[in-house]
């Protein structure tokens, strides 16, 4: 795991989160613009998988991997999710729902860090 890419990754996630609470509080539904958003952040999510994928193949990473790999695999997912859930909901809490992906992909990056560094085991 690369900590410049994970800043990367939270500060993208923040930025969509920021930019679909101006959605939510403005009353707009999802547009394409938030799918744009959410598709640079799996490319981002995507790329640490496959960094800390090697890094963990080739013996680096946390003493205990099941929990890092447990949350890789759900990061993963949150994006898709969200766009879906997104999409469906056609109200102001379509974009509400990427303020949660959005803050909780930050939260997970800082998480994953913790744990590849061992400061949060």
């Amino acid at each position: 795991m690369t900590n410049p890419l994970a800043t990367v990754i939270i500060v993208a996630a923040l930025l969509v989160a920021a930019y679909s609470l101006i959605a939510t509080l403005r009353s707009r539904p999802m547009d394409w613009s938030h799918l744009v958003a959410l598709g640079v952040l799996e490319v981002l999510l995507a790329g640490q998988a496959v960094v800390a994928g090697t890094e963990l193949a080739g013996g680096a990473g946390p003493r205990h991997p099941a929990t890092f790999i447990g949350y890789l695999a759900g990061i993963m997912v949150i994006p898709v999710l969200g766009a879906a859930w997104g999409r469906a909901e056609r109200s102001r809490w379509g974009p509400g729902v990427l303020v949660v992906a959005g803050l909780t992909i930050a939260v997970m990056i800082v998480r994953m860090q913790q744990l590849w560094e061992g400061t949060g085991v």
